[in-house]
């Protein structure tokens, strides 16, 4: 008999957007925490899809009107310290939650279950959770940087959830992206030179994967 693997799943988008388009971003972000509208983040990532699947010469348009620049994918691994730290906060034991984005450019080693921090992250980096909403069986995470960030989205090669923005704050999730995206400057037509774009992470975990 074949076994299916039952651990959660998780995958994540880095997409890639224009300068001018930061504040309908942050005002899609604040929608989301103001109505807890799952429907708005799964539009998202169901965008984020269909410009994988046609390219990043074609263009792909959100609901709001923006256009998604670029963007990767990725499928890795919740976890064991993250599993834990679920549960703890199922029971009572731990009120700390999902808080933060750790980003880094490390892409070595590859993703075991038994990490408890990304690969050479500068904690600096850390983004704060723009949404994080819970449906069913699925967790929805998302973080938006900006220009003044100075994380240049092409660099990003991992990235976690944590419960907190300092060095020892438990990771969720470890996933890698096997390519980073190309360089998309802050104007989005190459003429500002300026490459710490707006980038909007987006991840989902799902507990039950198998019936």
């Amino acid at each position: 008999m074949e076994y299916k693997d039952s651990r959660p799943r998780d995958w994540a988008y880095k997409a890639v957007f224009s300068q001018k388009d930061l504040p309908s971003l942050q005002e899609m972000a604040r929608r989301i925490r103001e109505t807890h509208d799952a429907s708005i983040i799964e539009d998202f990532n169901l965008k984020c899809e269909q410009k994988l699947a046609v390219g990043q010469t074609s263009a792909v348009v959100l609901d709001n009107g923006i256009e998604i620049q670029a963007v990767t994918k990725t499928g890795d691994l919740v976890v064991n310290a993250g599993l834990q730290q679920c549960i703890n906060l199922i029971i009572g034991t731990s009120s700390t939650r999902w808080s933060h984005f750790g980003i880094s450019i490390g892409s070595t080693p590859a993703p075991a279950v038994t990490n408890t921090a990304l690969n050479a992250e500068n904690v600096a980096y850390r983004l704060s959770l723009a949404w994080n909403e819970a449906v069913g069986m699925r967790m929805f995470f998302g973080a938006i940087s900006s220009q003044t960030d100075s994380i240049t989205p092409s660099l990003v090669g991992e990235m976690g959830v944590y419960n907190g923005s300092a060095a020892g704050a438990v990771l969720l999730n470890r996933s890698l992206f096997l390519s980073n995206a190309p360089k998309i400057d802050a104007t989005g037509d190459g003429s500002s030179g300026v490459y710490a774009a707006p980038m909007v992470v987006s991840a989902v975990i799902e507990f039950c994967p198998v019936a």
